[in-house]
């Protein structure tokens, strides 16, 4: 193998290494969305359980509006969808 091809050789070799390091930054962004939305879909349900538990416990919604920091209106219009 002469110098030009050794290079040629290096030269894909090197563009390999580079994709699979791009292909692990993606992965390993993709797999942090992924994870957030997990946490964002967990965190979603925890709010509403408690939204759940101080309507059952009579809270008015005028006192989960404060806690959720928004209007009475907006926090019946889309609570009111899982305390029916």
């Amino acid at each position: 193998m002469d110098i030009d091809d050794e290079k040629v050789v290096l030269t894909a070799s090197e563009k390999n290494r580079a994709r699979g390091q791009e292909a692990l930054k993606a992965s390993s962004v993709l797999q942090n969305i992924q994870n957030l939305k997990a946490a964002s879909t967990s965190a979603q349900q925890n709010l509403d359980n408690a939204v759940i538990k101080a309507r059952a416990d009579g809270y008015s919604w005028v006192a989960i509006a404060a806690g959720l920091g928004v209007s009475p209106q907006g926090a019946r219009q889309k609570y009111l969808r899982v305390t029916a």
